[in-house]
């Protein structure tokens, strides 16, 4: 399934128990916590959320962050775990 997200703000951690995701940002920048890691994202980059890694997204550009999301299998809304942290 695809999805375009427009993230103002933040994505507190969570991750999917049965999906991988692939992230193309289209546009704005942010920092990606992606298991223990943290990096810098910004249009034109492809980011791969392998299935049940932890991740977060904060967004620190003046606009929001507009991103292409891929998701295999299907996702319908249900596949998202979120870590209290």
């Amino acid at each position: 399934s695809e999805f375009v997200i427009f993230i103002k703000d933040e994505v507190k951690a969570h991750y999917h128990e049965l999906h991988t995701e692939l992230i193309y940002v289209l546009e704005g920048e942010a920092v990606m916590t992606l298991g223990e890691t943290k990096q810098v994202v910004k249009a034109g980059d492809l980011i791969r959320v392998n299935q049940a890694t932890i991740h977060a997204v904060k967004v620190f550009s003046d606009i929001p962050l507009k991103v292409l999301s891929i998701q295999t299998p299907e996702f319908n809304g249900k596949d998202r775990v979120f870590i209290n942290r």
